[in-house]
C-alpha cells in the first residue's frame, strides 16, 4: 500500500466537517490547484464559504546516526473564506481545528502526527471579504530512502 501525499491526507480529514459546527453550512473543501480561477473569488463567496488548501513547503531531516531514513515535514496552508461575518469564519476555524486536532496522532501508514501551527487573519472588511490562513505541519518520521 503506497502513501497518500500529505495534501491529500489533509482534504480527507477536512471532508470529515461537521455543519452543525459551522451554522449548518459545509463549504467547499478543494486542493487550489484543481479549481478554476473564479471559485473562490468575491462573487463565487456569495454562494459558498471556501476551505482552499496547498502544499507551502516541503522539509527533510537527516538523522545523526540513521543515514537511511529521513523526518518528513510538509507544511500545509488551509486558506478560509467567506462573505458572511467575522463571526461566521471563527465558526469555520474552530472546526478547521478540531478535525486537525482530532487527527493530530497520525495513522502510522500514511503520517505520524499532523499540526495546527498558525494562523493569519487575510480579511479585508472594506470588501467584506472574511479571511484566515492556517498552517498544518505534517510530519513523517523515519521514512526510508533507502
Amino acid at each position: 500500500m503506497s502513501m497518500k501525499e500529505a495534501l491529500d491526507v489533509v482534504i480527507e480529514k477536512l471532508e470529515g466537517w461537521n455543519r452543525a459546527n459551522t451554522g449548518n453550512i459545509k463549504p467547499v473543501i478543494a486542493d487550489i490547484a484543481t479549481i478554476s480561477p473564479e471559485r473562490g473569488k468575491r462573487q463565487d463567496l456569495q454562494r459558498s464559504d471556501f476551505v482552499l488548501v496547498y502544499e507551502t513547503a516541503h522539509n527533510e531531516e537527516v538523522p545523526d546516526l540513521l543515514y537511511n531514513f529521513v523526518t518528513t515535514r510538509i507544511n500545509i496552508t488551509v486558506d478560509v473564506r467567506t462573505a458572511k461575518s467575522r463571526s461566521h469564519l471563527q465558526l469555520l476555524e474552530n472546526e478547521i481545528r478540531r478535525l486537525i486536532h482530532a487527527a493530530r496522532k497520525g495513522d502510522a501508514t500514511n503520517y505520524d502526527r499532523m499540526v495546527f501551527k498558525t494562523r493569519t487573519d487575510l480579511s479585508d472588511r472594506t470588501k467584506r471579504l472574511f479571511r484566515h490562513t492556517f498552517q498544518v505541519e505534517v510530519v513523517t518520521l523515519a521514512e526510508s530512502i533507502a
